[in-house]
């Protein structure tokens, strides 16, 4: 395989991105830690033993093509193993075969034909799935083909819309023709295959019911570092070391337990019943005094938003209204009120910091707090305050639902503050809680007024998934923009990121003075890790990315 060049390397991440721990340390370090082997301070290795982490929402769909939450992908990363595999280095993603990391299937990869407009993987045989079934270039055939069929609704369906056909020339030669070359193609293709004789005669329109994720535990079929042996519902996930991968991770077994309290989740963390857990930013200081934990920061690749959904709320369908609202809304007053100062930010857009070529403060500036303009835009609109202090027009209150879930105290104190901060300018917003797995269904179908929420912003400048189709289910607002699908299909046409950037800044910028949304922060997310948990690496990459090196401190 001949060198990566730049346009090779695609700022987008590769799922199951894991890598040689001490090659992490000496490119990005650790915040908040040291950086001994594994980011954390040096330790005997034990092989063997288990560690406990803590979630405060539940699995929900623990495969490739239609895993939709953050525990979602994070098991999925370790139960199967991807094309090519990832590391972070200077701000953007590096892909690997696994001439370079383990992990990955592909051997090799190249760009061949007219305009370079078509990939060949090469893949490994030496790999079986969790039956004793070899792992073919067939298997990723189906998955690519199933991922882009409309029945399967997977929520990256878009990734397939420049794929014109997927051939299998043999069962470790795998061949994808472009429409045209462009570069987000790695990202689009370096997933995880799943095994096609599992699921090849299921109807995709029926596949989240399959048998196989009905009851998955013993019975997935994988092919990662570790299996899924175990799920209650609302209780726990446990994954075992799978006895065929090489070389072997330390630990016998991962259990993720689902806690929504954070006060228990906190407790457990300080009194050593769980080995990592995210921690509250008002619990900072005092994880901060406990001698037998360390703090690791995933820096500022996540940000909260509203989400507004004009097909609840007509008036929500007004961009003018939509500003107003983000108007009404003091930020700076919220991240002090929620004690988030160390760790966040006002946020104007879909581009977090940690995308440093695409984020844009100028053209994407967080907005004012300025209620005399949103005063004036509701009146210009037609609003006036009724009787009760609620803004009305034609008989209609401006009133709505503002959904969450409960599990978070951060966003159920963003919405009681909001709730207040809106009720100045004459607008009443009925808060809902909600489990985090039903907040979801009911974004995904639609069926919310507005709703708190957060996006762990993906390593690709394309922002199609969320924002190009109305109809895919991570664009729960219905956002339908011409000119933004233009800057699209512009920035798709350029063969190098670097060409495409002005063109995804630019849909980005048309994005935000949309006001989709109101963009509240982008924020740090931070985790407490027992001491005794070693060879952790928290990164842009996520947390749980390299956990075949995780091992237990002696």
């Amino acid at each position: 395989m001949r060198g990566r060049t730049s346009e090779e390397r695609i700022t987008s991440v590769a799922r199951g991105s894991r890598w040689a721990l001490l090659a992490v340390c000496a490119a990005v370090g650790v915040s908040l830690g040291g950086c001994g082997e594994g980011g954390n301070r040096s330790a005997g290795r034990q092989m063997g033993g288990q560690v406990v982490i803590v979630e405060g929402a539940d699995l929900s769909k623990p495969h490739p093509l239609i895993s939709e939450t953050s525990l979602d992908n994070s098991v999925t990363d370790l139960l199967y193993r991807p094309l090519l595999s990832a590391r972070w280095e200077n701000g953007r993603v590096v892909y690997l075969t696994a001439e370079e990391d383990n992990k990955a299937l592909a051997r090799s990869y190249e760009f061949f034909g007219p305009d370079s407009a078509s990939i060949r993987y090469r893949l490994r045989t030496d790999v079986k799935w969790s039956d004793g079934v070899p792992v073919t270039a067939h298997d990723a055939k189906w998955t690519i083909d199933a991922q882009g069929d409309p029945r399967t609704a997977s929520p990256r369906q878009d990734f397939n819309r420049e794929i014109r056909e997927v051939v299998a020339e043999d069962d470790s030669t795998l061949v994808i023709h472009f429409t045209r070359r462009y570069p987000e193609i790695l990202y689009h293709t370096a997933g995880s295959p799943v095994p096609r004789h599992v699921y090849e005669g299921t109807d995709l329109a029926n596949l989240r019911t399959h048998p196989d994720l009905l009851n998955p535990a013993g019975k997935l079929v994988t092919n990662g570092a570790f299996r899924l042996v175990g799920w209650e519902r609302g209780q726990s996930v446990v994954l075992e070391r799978s006895p065929d991968y090489e070389p072997q991770p330390s630990l016998d077994r991962i259990v993720f337990r689902i806690v929504p309290e954070e006060t228990t989740r906190m407790i457990e963390l300080q009194t050593g019943n769980v080995d990592m857990t995210s921690v509250p930013f008002h619990y900072i200081s005092e994880i901060r005094r406990v001698p037998s934990l360390r703090l690791e920061k995933q820096e500022k690749r996540a940000y909260e938003y509203i989400a507004y959904n004009p097909a609840t709320k007509s008036f929500f369908a007004d961009r003018d209204i939509r500003r107003a609202l983000s108007l009404a809304i003091d930020i700076n007053a919220l991240i002090a009120g929620l004690q988030l100062e160390e760790f966040a930010q006002p946020a104007g857009g879909p581009y977090a910091p940690v995308l440093q070529g695409l984020y844009d403060p100028a053209g994407q500036p967080a907005l004012p707090y300025d209620t005399v303009e949103a005063n004036r835009i509701f009146a210009s609109k037609g609003w006036t305050r009724g009787p009760d202090g609620i803004l009305r027009k034609g008989g209609e209150r401006l009133s709505f639902t503002l959904l969450t879930n409960a599990e978070n105290r951060r966003r159920v104190d963003v919405a009681q503050i909001v709730e207040q901060q809106w009720k100045r300018v004459g607008v009443e917003a009925l808060i809902q809680t909600l489990e985090f797995n039903t907040v979801i269904e009911r974004t995904t179908s639609r069926q919310f007024d507005a709703s708190i929420g957060g996006w762990n912003v993906g390593l690709s400048a394309d922002l199609y998934q969320m924002w190009g189709d109305p109809k895919l289910p991570f664009n729960f607002v219905g956002y339908d923009s011409p000119p933004v699908r233009e800057a699209f299909r512009r920035a798709l046409e350029q063969p190098t990121e670097e060409l495409a950037a002005p063109y995804w800044r630019e849909a980005a910028s048309m994005i935000a003075a949309d006001n989709p949304y109101t963009w509240l922060y982008y924020y740090d997310t931070v985790y407490g890790v027992a001491d005794r948990f070693q060879g952790v690496v928290v990164n842009t990459l996520g947390q749980y990315q390299n956990a075949e090196g995780w091992f237990i401190a002696q």
